[in-house]
């Protein structure tokens, strides 16, 4: 039987790449269903999503990417749950059929994937990092419970993904996306001191995740 999927996008001026990115998911037909969260958008980005068939979400109040994602999966029904970054090149359908096999077919609670870098020694030492890329398949009853915690506001959402299944000893997964990427760190989009901010709060999350229990 065939596994209901939903892919959820977070998105905020996204004008350069939304378009491919939703092109890609909503003609996939392993994804039953596109929800957009729009946390904002002042440039083109509105007009885009508004071509395609997708649930739109837009928030009058926007409080970082895991804000808007909590608000997005309230209601979810799907067996399966997708995470994709809006600002995401080269994404194609092979690549979402890359992040559900291990869950549909292996018995993996949530996949991670690995960007593409496009250089040998990138791709080499991206596993040993801290996996905070937004590409993910994950079962959505695991993350019902991950959504509850407060830490996924700002930019703590994929530590505390990593984080509760570590706890729960899930079987996690990590592939490689050949061929894609995203436009690149905050210092090209948003200037130094919004990448030094991510960085932060990151840094700081994880250390608050030392001393969190999950029921």
């Amino acid at each position: 039987m065939k596994m209901r999927v939903t892919a959820v996008v977070p998105v905020h001026n996204e004008e350069k790449t939304i378009n491919n990115v939703l092109e890609v998911l909503t003609s996939s037909y392993r994804i039953n269903e596109v929800i957009v969260i729009n946390g904002g958008s002042t440039d083109g980005t509105s007009k885009i999503i508004k071509k395609f068939k997708v649930k739109i979400i837009n928030l009058k109040h926007p409080n970082g990417k895991g804000d808007a994602v909590r608000i997005g999966t309230k209601n979810i029904k799907s067996k399966i749950l997708l995470f994709f970054d809006a600002d995401l090149i080269g994404l194609k359908k092979e690549h979402i059929d890359k992040l559900l096999e291990p869950v549909v077919n292996e018995g993996a609670a949530m996949v991670i994937g690995l960007r593409d870098k496009g250089n040998f020694i990138g791709d080499m030492i991206m596993p040993y990092f801290p996996l905070t890329g937004g590409e993910r398949a994950i079962l959505t009853k695991v993350f019902m419970e991950i959504r509850k915690c407060p830490l996924i506001e700002g930019w703590g959402l994929e530590s505390v993904m990593n984080d509760y299944c570590k706890k729960k000893k899930l079987k996690v997964i990590k592939i490689k996306l050949d061929g894609m990427n995203h436009i690149g760190l905050q210092t090209k989009k948003y200037g130094l001191m919004a990448f030094l901010k991510e960085i932060h709060d990151v840094v700081l999350t994880k250390i608050k995740l030392l001393g969190i229990k999950y029921d």
